[in-house]
This record gives C-alpha cells, sequence and structure tokens, in this order.
C-alpha cells in the first residue's frame, strides 16, 4: 500500500513532467541502477528516445550518474542512473518557541 505522503510527493515531482519523461522516471524508479539501453529495452522504445530524456531530468535534478558499469543490453560500458526520492516540503510552518525550564514547574 501508498502511504498519501508518497503519492503526494511523486505527484508533486512529476506535475511539471511530459509524459515521455514520466515514463522513464517511472521506468528508473522500478529499475534502479538501469543504463540508457537497458531502460530502451525495458520500454521497447529506441535508444535515442531515452537519452534525451535522461538528460533533461539529470538537468531537472531527479536524476543522477551512479557508475560506469558494463550495460545487460549492449555489453558496453555505460553510465548507470538512478532516479533521486522525491523530498517532501515540511508538514508545517517551523515555529521557533523559546523555552525557558522553570516555567514548567512553576
Amino acid at each position: 500500500m501508498i502511504q498519501d505522503t508518497s503519492l503526494w510527493a511523486y505527484q508533486l515531482a512529476s506535475k511539471d513532467l511530459g509524459a515521455k519523461q514520466k515514463e522513464v522516471l517511472d521506468a528508473l524508479r522500478f529499475f534502479p541502477d538501469a543504463t540508457n539501453a537497458e531502460i530502451a529495452a525495458h520500454l521497447g522504445w529506441p535508444v535515442n528516445r531515452i537519452t534525451p530524456r535522461t538528460g533533461e531530468l539529470i538537468k531537472m535534478g531527479l536524476v543522477f550518474k551512479v557508475e560506469r558499469r558494463t550495460c545487460k543490453a549492449t555489453n558496453g560500458t555505460a553510465w548507470s542512473l538512478r532516479a533521486k526520492h522525491p523530498v517532501l516540503p515540511p508538514a508545517r510552518g517551523e515555529t521557533k518557541v523559546e523555552q525557558n525550564s522553570q516555567s514548567l514547574f512553576t
């Protein structure tokens, strides 16, 4: 079961994304540390449709490069990518409360 806050954070992070960007981001969330070719094989798209979308997601700060490794789809060396976890905004405004240690007992 998905928590309401997780669903809300996902919607907040993906509200400004296009349909193809969302599909690539969802694939990276489901298959972390995948290369562009592995994502293309999973989605059934050519790799030249994946590479620009991952580049856009990297510029947006939603995806980051992990390491160079052997790609399972091409057997060549490629960067593996990982989607960042959505960051929730603060639940409520933080207010500083001044504590007086004597006020608790008097």
